[in-house]
């Protein structure tokens, strides 16, 4: 399986699966205590459809959000969590450059 077979978050929880070392992806798979909230997540990824052809027409797209009064162009958010550096030897700092990025593309005119 490579990433451009990847169509859904099942494809890339099972790219995912066999690529990384297996404690590596049990950590990440996995949930705290009794996982519901994980449970909960999933269940509501799945009540999603997306249908592309809804948003033919579209001129101006606006993905903002307001959180805590504060503006956002793309609500996604990098949370801190525990052990970053098993994930990439860069740790936060990697994930801090990945957010410094993405927000310069976003800010970056089309």
């Amino acid at each position: 399986m490579r990433l451009q077979d990847c169509h859904n978050f099942s494809d890339f929880r099972e790219l995912a699966r066999r690529r990384v070392p297996r404690a590596i992806f049990d950590y990440i798979d996995g949930g705290a205590d009794d996982e519901v909230s994980k449970r909960r997540n999933a269940a509501a990824i799945e009540d999603c459809d997306l249908v592309p052809n809804i948003l033919r027409g579209v001129k101006d797209i606006d993905l903002s959000v307001t959180v805590m009064g504060q503006k956002l162009a793309l609500p996604v958010y990098c949370s801190p969590t525990a052990l970053q550096r098993v994930f990439h030897h860069d740790g936060e700092r990697a994930s801090a450059a990945a957010a410094a990025n993405l927000a310069r593309c976003l800010a970056s005119p089309r």
